[in-house]
């Protein structure tokens, strides 16, 4: 569930009419590095090559017109991509890395996920680093421009140990992209917060960026809380309005999990202060 505002009765709605169309997903299945077409959209899995000293694929959508597809907080409407990697072979792991996303408007609704384009890294760990790796990706994603399409793409790539031909540009430039995890004392140098004047009887919480700059602000919550996320008077500032939580709890216990967007985006557990 979104974290940025409160889910209207027309996103469950259209939430529902996905999930009833799952059964219709198109499918379609590649060799190594093909596109698999799907509904205003293609997929293709790649060798990425190493990056840091680790082995990468990615996965990579393309997506035609106005159409959008999501994030891992997808927003009002619209669902995240799902990664199956079980008919993987000589894998001892797979981690998916989400691109920053935008803040897209879908007829009223809010979105966050991406459009034209996404590349998602995908950092490999063989269980025998000796041989290669044969991965296996399943993944299904929305899409939608109007209408939302659940599509599935069943996609194939063999990583040898040493690269022979990996598109390493696409790579570097999706990691671009990917925020980059700061731990707590890192973070803390990164933003301040504390609350702020209620709105509409709803508690605050204003956010400001200390260092870089900061194009947009996403928090994933707790399950059960839901925040409306706005930028401030200020520059590098937001407010985060409570619109949704439990009964009697006023305020997520546990950290949230912010995504500061920008052209070198973040992200960071951050505890909201008690209000007096």
């Amino acid at each position: 569930m979104n974290a940025q505002s409160e889910a209207p009765s027309s996103s469950i709605l259209r939430r529902a009419t996905m999930a009833a169309a799952l059964a219709l997903a198109l499918t379609g299945a590649a060799r190594a590095g093909d596109w698999v077409a799907g509904p205003k959209s293609e997929a293709r899995l790649v060798d990425g090559g190493v990056y840091n000293g680790a082995r990468y694929a990615v996965a990579q959508i393309r997506l035609a017109g106005a159409a959008v597809t999501y994030w891992r907080d997808p927003g009002e409407a619209g669902a995240p991509p799902t990664f199956d990697f079980a008919g993987s072979d000589n894998l001892d792991g797979a981690a998916v890395l989400y691109p920053q996303p935008a803040r897209i408007d879908e007829d009223g609704s809010l979105a966050i996920g991406y459009q034209h384009q996404v590349a998602f890294p995908i950092r490999v760990t063989p269980a025998d680093p000796q041989k290669p790796v044969t991965l296996d990706l399943r993944l299904d994603y929305a899409v939608c421009d109007k209408i939302c399409i659940p599509v599935h793409a069943q996609l194939s790539e063999v990583l040898a140990p040493q690269p022979q031909a990996p598109d390493s540009a696409l790579l570097e430039s999706a990691m671009k992209d990917v925020p980059k995890p700061l731990d707590g004392e890192t973070a803390a140098s990164q933003a301040s917060v504390e609350p702020a004047p209620p709105a509409g009887g709803k508690p605050q919480w204003r956010v400001a960026i200390l260092g870089g700059e900061a194009r947009d602000l996403f928090v994933e919550p707790p399950d059960g809380f839901y925040f409306d996320v706005k930028p401030a008077k200020a520059k590098n500032a937001f407010l985060l309005t409570l619109v949704q939580h439990p009964a009697k709890r006023m305020r997520p216990e546990a950290p949230l999990r912010v995504t500061i967007a920008g052209p070198a985006p973040v992200e960071f557990n951050l505890s909201l202060p008690a209000r007096n």
